[in-house]
């Protein structure tokens, strides 16, 4: 079986922010966004390693009809978390 990777980029008009969302198959493995609009080129961006764990801790309790506004809260909840002082450390 041959796993498909795809990179989707959208701009939030009711967030104001470029969103990148990099998947494998059907599943999330990155996601990377810009707020405003700066231009910003996510040409290199493999996604931000601690958004897409707290996407990942959080899906099951995002509330957004669609992946893209699930994603959006997602990164609504981690600009807070980064504001109250979260820190990412990998494990790897």
């Amino acid at each position: 079986m041959k796993v498909v990777k795809s990179r989707i980029e959208y701009f939030s008009v009711d967030y104001d922010r470029r969103v990148l969302i990099i998947k494998e198959g059907n599943e999330i493995v990155g996601i990377d966004f810009m707020q405003g609009d700066e231009p910003y080129d996510f040409s290199d961006s493999s996604g931000v390693p601690s958004l897409l764990m707290v996407y990942d801790a959080n899906n099951p309790y995002l509330s957004g009809d669609t992946e893209n506004e699930c994603v959006n809260q997602a990164i609504c909840i981690w600009h807070e978390l980064i504001t109250e002082g979260f820190r990412y450390v990998s494990r790897r």
